[in-house]
Parts: C-alpha cells; structure tokens; sequence
C-alpha cells in the first residue's frame, strides 16, 4: 500500500527536505550499501508498473503524470518510447522478466529534485535482513544531452519508521551515460530495530539544478535477505522430466548456511509454475519425499525461518525452485493377431515415429533394432512356418519412456502368381492378358476399363489408351500375389492436308497440314513447286491448279493415312461485275476471292454522289447491297481495292458493279 501524504503543503516539504537531506544523514543508521549475497524471501513489495499507462496512486511521487515523453520535473508510465528529450535513448520494454507489454516509469528531473517513488510495508519481523532494491537505468546519451554535459541521476533509497525516523538510507552515486538501454540493480540491505514492524520505504532524486537527469525505473522491490537455503532431487538441482511410469525415488533434500537461532523449515509446492505457492502440509523436515504421480507440472522448494517466524511469509527465506515434469506413458496396444503366407516377405506393423527407438524380437533368431524419428517398418524374409510365434515391439520415447507390443504371426500357405508379358497394340486391337495360378483362387483386375471381365485369368482387354492392368489373386487362406499388365496403345495414323489453297499465278502458299499417331513418317506427293516434300506446312508455287497429297504411314505397324488439298492458280484476281442481293443464296454479296498470303488493306464501295457505301479489312462478308440498313437502289457502283502480301507485294484494283434486283 502507498502511504498517504496529507496535501500538498506535505508535497512540497518531501521534495524540499529531500533537497537537504544529506545534511541530517548523521542522524540514519547506515546500512550496508550491497544487495543480499544469500537467498531472499518471496518479494514484500513488488513494483512493476504493470500494463497499462496509468499515473501512479495519488501521492506515490512529486512528479507530474504525463502520457507520453516527459519534461522537466515529470514522469511517465510506459512500454515503448523513442525521440523523447531529442537524444534520449530508445526505450522499448521494461526489465521484467516474463512481462509482455510491460511498463517502466520514466523520470525527467532535470533541476527538479524530489520523490520519484514512495510505499509502505507492514508486517515485517524484527531483527532480521531486508533488501531494498529498485532496476534503473540512465536513458540519456553521451555527446548529445544537454551538448555532452548532462548533469547524472543520483538517487537515494531510505527507509523509515511510521514515526518519520530514518532507518537506513543507501545512495546510487551517479549513474553512468551507456548510451543504451542497460537495467542495473541498485539498492542495500538494511536491518529491522526492535519492536518495528511496518516501514515507508521512499526512493528520491537528488537532482542539482541544471540540464540532464533523466532515468527510468523498474522493478522496486523489498524482500527478507538470509543465510542460503538450497534444495536437491535425488542429488541434483536440474529440472526432472520423467515418464508416468518412472521409478526414481524423488526424494527432496534442503540445506541451509549457519545464521538462524532456532530454524524451522517448510516445503512448498507449486502448480502453476511459480506464479504462487502452497504449503504441503506436514512436510516440516529438511527431507521431502515428493508422492508418485502420473502427470503434471509441479514446482518444489523449502522456506525456512526463525521457528517463531515460520508462519509469516514476510518472514521467511526460499531456496531454488526445482521443476518436475510427469510425462505421460504411449498408448499400449493389446496384443495382436496378424498373418503371413509363406513365401513372401512380411511387414511387421509400422513404429511410431515419434519413438527414438526401436527394438523387434521374434521366434526363428529374428532381431531387428533401429534409430526412430520416422516411421520404421521391420521385414521377416521370405515366411517359412518356422517364422511362426509372438513378435514383440519394444519402443524407447523421451523422458525415459517405454511402450511394449506384441503381436502373434500366423503362418499360411502362400500362392504364386504366372504370367506372360503384355505386348503393345494398335489402337482399336485388343490382346488377351495371360495369368494364371495352382489351385483355387480368385482373380481380380484393376482398373477393368477396356477389359472382356475383370475376374477370369485371362481377359480380353482393349482399352482406348495406354494402360497398367493390375492383377490380384486370393487364395482360400487369403493369401495374396500380384503382377503388372503394362499395355501400350500405339495411336493410327491420321493426315489432315488442310483448307484448299487460292493465289495469283507466281505467288506461294503455305499449307496448313497436321499430322498425328505413333512413330510415323509423312511425306507429300507430287515434291514439284513445294520447297519440301518432308515437311507439315511446306510451301508451294504451282504454275497452274494442282492436287497435292499428303501420305501418313505407321511404323510400327498401325496403317496409313491419307488426305489431299487443291491449290487454285489465278492468273489474276477475279472481281465479280454484277451481283443480286434477293437473298435467294445465289451471288447475293459482293465479295472477292480470298487468296493465300493476301490480305485487304482497304476495300471500298462508292455510290454514284461519291458516298462510301461500303468497307471492309478482311475477305469474309462483303457487301449485301444495304447501307445503314436500307437497301440501296440497283444500277452501278465504283469499288476501290488494294490488297498486300507477306512479302509486300501490292495489288490495286478499281472497277465497277452492278447491283441488280
């Protein structure tokens, strides 16, 4: 609890008395200006500052609660700050250890002096060791603050009765610029007089005029400082992880240093890893035995106090705390039956794996062991009856853990499976698939797509494309043999010449043949005027109209193709006169021929007022006789077009037709 300043006369008379108070420190007991060598007890006072950016309970300092960076004489409560007092440095998070978004409380006391941090303790025992502490840190730079002359931050640490009589008081001294973040504990050990139970313990800055003096704090705390108290498992101070099923005695010991009068000791327990801890009732000796259990977490350690003392917690001095941890034991199998035909090699069932690992017995001298972290499967070789027996699994997992199987193999007569090898067909053939097998058993083929039956030996199979046939027989011990049915379909032979083919005499065209189907040769008769006879798509110059054919043949035996394209030699380009657009199918557009490597850069028709009717970029539609949507009226129109080669051969046409209805 914070102990409560009356109003702000008494503020203002802290700061000053805080001000002088090196003066009138003859009159304190000095305490020992070092933190405990030896164990603590659980904190009295724990300060720090939380979560949430909040100014400190009224009257816990004279600095003004700000909620950003601080000025001169004031203070903030937070988590991440970087920029303030222009050179300060980056401060992102506090000292806590284990406290996510946690707060620090950051100072600016420049030429202000006074109560950085003030609280109250009660209950304490007299006589005995306490440790007044606190995590500063200097946040300003060397070189930048204050042009490289920032005065230092000192701080004293008192402690007082309620009486307002000075204990002991501890002074930090300058503390350094480090030009980073660096948490340093500073604080003493003081000694409660008799007949004190209940102090003020203050932390003040004693700030001389002029720049510099800013700091951060963290983590102020009050704990009982004693002799040492340490405690062991079974001989050791390391964390016990262990399996369910362990057989380790744990039994606790504590030791203590010399420095109690009439010492009693207490162990406790925890379960939720140290956050609070429990007394075990009973256990009062400096040996524990810790009570078998199968799973869990639970923390352990002894406190130990003057006798009188015991039950106070404010009064007692803790030892390391020891963590154990009960895995639990990997699930355990019933025993199994599994069965095996003779001939054929076995799988034994797959190891975890997450087992490290793996150790396989069995009848016939049959051992196998292996590294885990994956999964293991072992092998029993080629079955005999000898191999019959119980086969047992034995699994080594972290934390000492053991798991045991066991699993019975039942040995059957096998059966064999005969075959002769599939060869490939043509497509649209089909072939008999040969297998077969002694006595009685059952076929089954897989997939069954193309296939006469799938559970006879021997079907007819004749699938559309290439396919892997899988055959299964089952004998009547259920024993098992399996072979591959590889059956390659060669695709026939298929030519496609192409669309026939129109050009002006002296002009080339490129044929448009496709060729498909499975190892074959192709060629073009006759070779005259074509540039190669062996290519898909050659080019070709007749000097007048020619059929050429285009000859496909299989290799491996799957037939020929054939097809054939007609290539139309114009002497010239042929533009109709006249054309009747009655829609009775017969020469109702105007339209010109299409020619190979031709194409319309602009064809144009104009009515006798010199209006363009019609146009067009390409050889399809032509002209219907309507403009607009309207039907035009017959008689004569002028047509102007100009056509372009690949090779960039110009041909320019201008003429007249006649549109008749």
């Amino acid at each position: 609890m914070y102990w409560q300043l009356t109003n702000k006369a008494s503020l203002y008379a802290i700061r000053k008395y805080w001000l002088f108070a090196g003066i009138f420190l003859f009159l304190s007991f000095v305490a020992k200006a070092q933190l405990c060598n030896n164990n603590l007890g659980d904190p009295i006072i724990n300060v720090t500052f939380g979560t949430v950016h909040a100014p400190l309970p009224p009257n816990a300092t004279t600095y003004d609660y700000v909620g950003g960076c601080p000025s001169k004489g004031q203070y903030t409560i937070n988590d991440f700050l970087f920029g303030c007092g222009g050179y300060w440095v980056q401060m992102t998070g506090d000292h806590t250890s284990g406290d996510l978004n946690g707060n620090y409380m950051m100072v600016d006391a420049e030429s202000t002096p006074g109560l950085v941090h003030l609280d109250t303790a009660r209950g304490l025992c007299s006589g005995l060791s306490y440790q007044f502490a606190a995590y500063i840190t200097n946040i300003m730079t060397d070189g930048h603050t204050c042009d490289g002359h920032a005065l230092l931050p000192n701080l004293t640490f008192s402690v007082e009765d309620f009486a307002g009589n000075i204990l002991a008081t501890y002074n930090t001294g300058d503390i350094p610029i480090t030009n980073e973040k660096k948490w340093v504990q500073y604080g003493f050990v003081f000694q409660t007089p008799a007949s004190v139970s209940d102090v003020i313990l203050k932390i003040t800055a004693n700030a001389q005029y002029g720049c510099g003096n800013a700091f951060a704090i963290d983590d102020i705390t009050l704990a009982l400082c004693g002799p040492a108290v340490d405690v062991t498992i079974d001989g050791t101070k390391d964390d016990q992880n262990v399996c369910a099923n362990y057989t380790n005695p744990f039994v606790m010991k504590g030791t203590y240093s010399a420095g109690f009068t009439d010492p009693a000791t207490q162990w406790q327990n925890s379960v939720d890893t140290g956050k609070t801890w429990q007394d075990i009732p009973g256990a009062i000796t400096a040996t524990y035995t810790v009570p078998h259990r199968m799973s869990g977490i639970i923390l352990y350690r002894m406190v130990v106090a003057e006798r009188a003392n015991i039950n106070s917690v404010n009064c007692r001095i803790r030892s390391n705390a020891i963590y154990t941890e009960i895995h639990p034991v990997p699930l355990h199998n019933p025993p199994q039956m599994i069965k095996g035909c003779t001939g054929k090699d076995y799988s034994l069932p797959a190891s975890d794996p997450r087992a490290l690992n793996i150790e396989w017995n069995g009848p016939n001298g049959y051992h196998k062991t292996a590294i885990g972290s994956t999964t293991v499967i072992a092998i029993v070789p080629d079955l005999q009856y000898a191999d019959t027996g119980l086969y047992t699994l034995k699994q080594y997992y972290d934390y000492g853990c053991v798991s045991f199987d066991s699993f019975y193999l039942q040995i059957f007569p096998g059966t064999a499976l005969s075959i002769q090898p599939s060869h490939p067909i043509c497509e649209g053939v089909s072939e008999v698939l040969l297998a077969s097998a002694p006595g009685n058993v059952r076929f089954k083929w897989t997939p069954s797509t193309g296939l006469s039956s799938d559970t006879i030996p021997n079907p007819v199979a004749q699938p559309n494309d290439s396919t892997v046939y899988k055959v299964v027989i089952t004998n009547e011990f259920g024993c098992q043999d399996s072979a591959l049915f590889p059956v390659e379909v060669y695709r026939k032979p298929v030519a496609m010449a192409g669309a026939d083919k129109a050009i002006i005499s002296g002009d080339t065209a490129v044929l448009d043949a496709v060729v498909k189907g499975t190892a074959i040769n192709y060629y073009w008769l006759p070779s005259d005027a074509m540039d190669d006879s062996h290519a898909i798509q050659p080019k070709v110059y007749p000097s007048q109209n020619k059929v050429y054919s285009l000859q496909v043949t299989s290799t491996v035996g799957c037939g020929n193709a054939v097809d054939e394209v007609m290539v139309k030699v114009y002497a010239d380009l042929f533009i109709p006169t006249a054309f009747t657009p009655n829609g009775d199918g017969t020469n109702d557009r105007f339209r010109i021929l299409p020619l190979d490597n031709y194409n319309i850069v602009r064809f144009l028709v104009y009515n006798r007022w010199g209006s363009i009717v019609y146009k067009a970029t390409d050889f399809d539609k032509g002209w219907d006789g309507n403009y607009n949507g309207l039907p035009q009226q017959a008689g004569a129109y002028i047509y102007h077009l100009e056509l372009q080669n690949n090779a960039g051969r110009k041909v320019v046409k201008e003429g007249t037709v006649f549109l008749l209805r």
